[in-house]
């Protein structure tokens, strides 16, 4: 029978026992109605309100015991199919947990790798720039200043180190002189705001001279150092920089020298210095690797010389100096680079497993879409809601 007439057969019987409430078989009519209708609990009451008018009446016994029995098969049917949903979700909450677990081990995992491979990078970085500092004092003990050629920016930097191992520059445009090499008490009481006459009446040549000083072979690697852009030892007040960078600036704009080339890029790097030097910090770090690598040239010297090698036949302590404070600045540059090239790639490394991750989660949520399918969530509910405890 159609579920239309069902319900149809449903409200004749219940019309027909409102009409006639005494009527045994109305009450017959309307329990195969409602049993049809899987209403078992609501037959069973008809049937017996039935009986009680006819208690001779068999069909009505019979649809009784008939009714009882389809209402334990519905309950035992309706038993298994919630067990086996409760099992569906038990396993769906299982798989859940199982790949959030795989997610987060799998974090775990890589922040690991991570951790072991930046703390392998910082060791490898570290004996690299020790055995380059080793190997570039032993061949300069031996007064072979030559420096193996790597690739990329070493090749560049290996370069540097040749010329200014051979060719020290000249002591007018150096960042260390004789303040730096013997300090004096004096520099540490000096005021800020005080010009120093030997930089006020230090001569600076042209424009022309400036640009060629300052965009000279290896200048990448020279102009580190702001003190020796601006051609000043670290005893030089915040005066004196800011005069150095007034007479610099105008000696090299562009506007100045509109038929000099790369004019633009000499003002630059003025510019860039007068920055590096304004600032208290960087400024105070600057004079502190300068004094630093200072330290170690006079100690190499001094055992260059306790070794037998004959004063005369070394570069004079200014110039010796002053190419340990390049190097020294170079070397500080080079780890730099390495330390921003692994920054990129550890970064890109976590886009892509940031990526990753997000398509593990997209799966599951795929996964737990098409087993939450419209049918079946509505076949889950129905069961659930209409669960009766088994007798």
């Amino acid at each position: 029978m159609k579920a239309d007439s069902k319900g149809k057969a449903l409200k004749d019987a219940e019309k027909c026992v409102e009409l006639a409430p005494t009527w045994s078989k109305g009450y017959s009519r309307l329990g195969a109605a409602q049993q049809s209708l899987k209403r078992f609990d609501a037959a069973i009451d008809t049937f017996k309100k039935g009986i009680e008018l006819d208690p001779n009446n068999k069909a009505l016994w019979s649809s009784l015991k008939a009714c009882q029995a389809s209402l334990d098969v519905d309950r035992k049917h309706r038993f298994a199919a919630a067990e086996i949903e409760r099992q569906a979700e038990t396993e769906r909450l299982k798989r859940l947990e199982e790949i959030r677990k795989e997610i987060k081990e799998d974090r775990e995992r890589r922040l690991q790798e991570e951790k072991a491979e930046k703390e392998e990078d910082l060791l490898s970085g570290f004996l690299t720039e020790i055995t380059a500092r080793s190997e570039a004092e032993g061949k300069d003990n031996s007064n072979e200043a030559k420096v193996e050629a790597p690739e990329g920016e070493d090749d560049m930097l290996a370069g540097f180190f040749n010329e200014i191992s051979s060719k020290p520059e000249n002591s007018d445009t150096a960042a260390v002189s004789k303040s730096s090499v013997d300090p004096s008490s004096e520099q540490e009481t000096k005021q800020e705001n005080v010009l120093t006459e030997k930089y006020t009446n230090q001569d600076l040549g042209d424009g022309r001279t400036q640009v060629e000083r300052l965009l000279s072979s290896h200048y990448e690697w020279k102009n580190l150092n702001p003190y020796a852009v601006f051609q000043l030892d670290i005893d030089a007040t915040e005066e004196d920089i800011k005069y150095r960078y007034k007479k610099l600036s105008l000696k090299v704009h562009p506007d100045r020298l509109r038929g000099v080339e790369n004019a633009r890029e000499a003002f630059e790097e003025v510019k860039n210095a007068y920055l590096r030097l304004t600032d208290e910090s960087q400024r105070k770090t600057t004079i502190l690797h300068i004094e630093n690598a200072t330290d170690e040239a006079k100690k190499e010297r001094r055992k260059l010389i306790l070794k037998g090698t004959k004063e005369t036949d070394l570069p004079s302590m200014e110039d010796f100096i002053k190419v340990k404070v390049m190097k020294h600045f170079a070397e500080i540059e080079r780890m730099r680079r390495i330390s921003d090239k692994n920054m990129k790639a550890y970064n890109a490394r976590d886009k892509m497993q940031e990526t990753e991750e997000k398509e593990k989660i997209q799966k599951f949520q795929e996964f737990d879409k098409n087993w939450s399918e419209e049918d079946r969530r509505d076949k889950r509910i129905g069961n659930w809601r209409d669960f009766q405890v088994e007798p």
